[in-house]
């Protein structure tokens, strides 16, 4: 090829502008046309490019190769001049192949996935300095750019199934994502599109470097050469053990006989697994050292618009992505779900070419059981024109019949506004689609922050329990941490009779108390012990609609029950100390028998507690008979139900857990009060107790506590949040002693204080319960059909 310009027609396309980079570098010239400016052929310009908005047949000269793409129609009059003048004409998968030769291809192909999977093979050839060339469909953030020509041995591309231009190329090494039925309006049937692909591997130089996703039925049913990959167990690089951390996942990999544990990856879903894990196993058959592998997994910083973090306002977050295939769209909503766990998930998706939305017409709806709340727009049609029937408003009603009341529809032009009506703070927001969408997410953070919105909360504190003062102090550390940014706080003060009070003090009582709750968002009850953290108040908030922190009724209740949640623990395997309970009637009947029988199947020393109180109040220590008899009145002078527990020796293990389909548990505590009782003046008073935080336990002994603590707290029905306490005897037994739905939140309580050494300052952590609180409230609705 002699010419040494190439102009572009489009040379703004993520694609084109990265072969333009390619050629900047290698010393060629470059110039090109687009439609609209853009910071893409703004930077282009930068490097060297000569940049016209708008098609204009006067840059086109002689001796000059005109550049193109399968998006660029005939009609368009810088192709016609090029035609009229005889220039040479190079598809963009011709330019792709000719700047690969006398270098080894290594081609990433698939109908989802092609973007990140070759940015993660080029990430780690850039770490394991291979000096690789690559041609990416977006921007490698470590880079900053899309393409790059290097001196080394190969070259790293995409290959585009959508027009048949990856068939031009035979990879030295590959790795094939999935295939699905899509771009239909080029290959008709999906029978031609198949053996294509069949095509694509029998051209495949290396075998041993081939790559293909055994999870996706239609790749297997070609039964390919090379290296399978998946989590099946018959694949020949099989992924286990994954987990979603804060960091993004963590996984097993099991390859030619060798295991590689805990690889790290910093994006997140399940289908970015398969994607590193192909880029793995290929890397490994190239000779890459693993450790190169391993840190250019662990440090990749993404590509733009696949799940990009477009930033946070009001503690809401803000995303986007190119998934517009519903496939694709499933896959990124699932990721994002684990990572932004119960926050509130609003997808706002622009679907993409009238001819994809009629080949996928039915499935769409089933894509976004992820979110919460889905919000339509057009279709971005590209340029096609019309097709009957397939339109934004049918398309809006047969997702409809899936998605029910949580679509909406806003219009593009009114999307910006519309959307910021819809968000609030700790919401977390994506824009999903391959149009103009990628314009309307940073307007909307803009909007968003100037709107500046709250939730108003309600803090109920005090009641009639014995524990009105320890909830006085819970209440007011509470408010305290709040983030007056975003939440207007309203004061729900009990009196120990049991009258509400309301008002910004909380000093006087005024009605109606009622239509003040309704007006908030969220309410936290902040109250201990009975009728407060027994499931009373939680099934009048329930009855009421108004979200609420902490457990919910009926798990509330069992809790509170000490017997009861024993005896559920028990069933679940989770052993707990020998107990006998008694009520107050029965007791005052024969006082002997009770006695006799807490001597016969527990002995002494024996806990008497009162069952419903979720303190220390009202518990003691008995040695012998007398001792017991002292302590039985004493519990019933609380409740009028009491039991006695067998003692363990040993160390007092406590556990923060909090969630709802996310269960997550901060690190330990340890009491320190060298073998004696926890009381309440050891606990709240000037005496108090010292508390390890993180308990010094060993990684086994941890894991296996955290466990059982889960275990409890899921068999227990708990949801939004509990403290649950273990005795941990000499031989390194657990044994389960109670649970607290509401536990303490004043300035010495170990809950907050648990997840303070787990990273968690206690305003974070009130926005993650108040996150749990929303969640559970939008369940209850979908149940009640509401």
């Amino acid at each position: 090829m002699k010419a040494k310009t190439f102009h572009f027609v489009g040379l703004g396309g993520i694609g084109m502008s990265a072969l333009a980079r390619v050629l900047l570098q290698k010393g060629d010239k470059v110039q090109g046309s687009d439609a609209q400016p853009s910071p893409l052929l703004a930077d282009l310009q930068k490097e060297g490019a000569a940049v016209q908005i708008g098609h204009n047949v006067d840059a086109l000269k002689e001796e000059m190769t005109i550049v193109y793409s399968s998006a660029v129609k005939e009609s368009n009059v810088e192709m016609k001049r090029a035609k009229e003048l005889k220039l040479p004409l190079l598809h963009r998968s011709d330019l792709l192949h000719f700047l690969m030769e006398g270098k080894k291809a290594l081609l990433v192909t698939g109908t989802h996935g092609k973007t990140t999977t070759t940015a993660l093979l080029s990430e780690v050839f850039l770490k394991a300095k291979k000096n690789p060339s690559f041609v990416v469909g977006g921007i490698l953030a470590s880079e900053k750019t899309n393409g790059k020509f290097g001196s080394g041995d190969y070259f790293i591309a995409e290959a585009d199934e959508s027009d048949g231009s990856f068939l031009k190329t035979a990879a030295f090494g590959a790795i094939v994502t999935n295939l699905e039925k899509d771009h239909l309006d080029y290959w008709k049937t999906e029978e031609r599109l198949q053996k294509a692909f069949a095509s694509f591997f029998e051209q495949a130089l290396e075998e041993k470097h081939l790559f293909w996703c055994s999870d996706d039925l239609s790749l297997k049913a070609l039964s390919p050469k090379g290296f399978s990959y998946g989590f099946s167990k018959e694949a020949d690089l099989q992924i286990s053990n994954l987990q979603h951390t804060d960091l993004g996942i963590v996984f097993d990999i099991d390859f030619q006989g060798k295991k590689y544990r805990q690889v790290e990856l910093s994006l997140m879903g399940r289908h970015n697994a398969l994607n590193a894990s192909a880029v793995f196993g290929l890397s490994i058959t190239l000779g890459v050292e693993e450790e190169a592998i391993r840190e250019a997994l662990r440090s990749f910083r993404g590509t733009a618009r696949r799940l990009e973090f477009k930033g946070e306002v009001k503690r809401a977050l803000f995303y986007d992505d190119y998934a517009h295939h519903p496939t694709e769209i499933k896959a990124t909503l699932s990721a994002l779900r684990a990572r932004v766990k119960e926050r509130r998930l609003v997808a706002i998706f622009q679907p993409h070419r009238n001819t994809r939305v009629q080949d996928l017409f039915d499935e769409f709806g089933d894509s976004f059981q992820d979110a919460d709340e889905v919000i339509l727009t057009d279709i971005y049609t590209a340029g096609e024109a019309p097709i009957e029937g397939i339109t934004s408003a049918s398309l809006f009603l047969k997702m409809k019949e899936k998605l029910k009341s949580k679509l909406y529809f806003i219009p593009r032009n009114e999307l910006e506004k519309g959307v910021l009506e819809q968000i609030r703070p700790l919401d977390a927001v994506i824009a999903l689609g391959a149009g103009d969408i990628a314009k309307a997410i940073d307007p909307i953070i803009g909007s968003f922050r100037e709107k500046n919105p709250k939730l108003t909360l309600a803090v109920l504190f005090g009641g009639t329990s014995v524990e009105h003062e320890v909830s006085l102090l819970s209440a007011q550390n509470i408010i305290n941490a709040l983030d007056p940014s975003l939440y207007n706080v309203r004061l729900f003060p009990i009196t120990k009779e049991g009258r509400w009070g309301t008002g910004e003090e909380g000093s006087k009582f005024r009605g109606p108390v009622l239509e003040e709750l309704y007006q908030c968002d969220v309410c936290i009850p902040v109250l201990h012990g009975p009728e407060g953290e027994d499931g009373m108040v939680q099934g009048l908030l329930d009855t009421l609609g108004i979200p609420y922190v902490g457990c919910n009724y009926q798990s509330a209740a069992i809790c509170m029950e000490k017997v009861w949640s024993k005896e559920v623990s028990l069933l679940h395997g989770v052993p707990t100390p020998a107990y006998v309970d008694c009520d107050k009637a029965s007791y005052r009947r024969d006082p002997g028998a009770f006695i006799e029988k807490v001597e016969e199947k527990i002995g002494y020393p024996v806990w008497i507690k009162p069952v419903h109180l979720g303190s220390s109040i009202g518990v003691s220590k008995a040695a012998f008979r007398a001792q017991m008899e002292e302590g039985i009145e004493a519990a019933f002078l609380y409740d009028d139900r009491i039991l006695a527990e067998k003692n363990i020796e040993g160390r007092q293990i406590e556990f923060a857990v909090m969630g709802n389909s996310f269960i997550r548990t901060a690190r330990a505590c340890e009491i320190l009060n060298e073998g004696a009782f926890y009381d309440y003046e050891k606990k709240y008073g000037s005496q108090a107790s010292g508390v390890r935080i993180p308990a010094a336990l060993s990684p086994l002994e941890e894991a296996i506590g955290v466990e059982l603590a889960e275990r409890v707290y899921c068999s227990l029905g708990c949801r939004g949040l509990a403290r649950v306490d273990f005795f941990l005897d000499h031989e390194g037994y657990y044994w389960f002693n109670e649970i607290n739905p509401f536990p303490g939140f004043t300035k010495m309580s170990g809950y907050p204080k648990m997840w303070e050494a787990s990273g968690l300052t206690l305003s974070h952590l009130l926005d993650e319960l108040i996150v749990l609180a929303l969640e559970r409230s939008r369940s209850l609705v979908l149940m009640r059909g509401s």
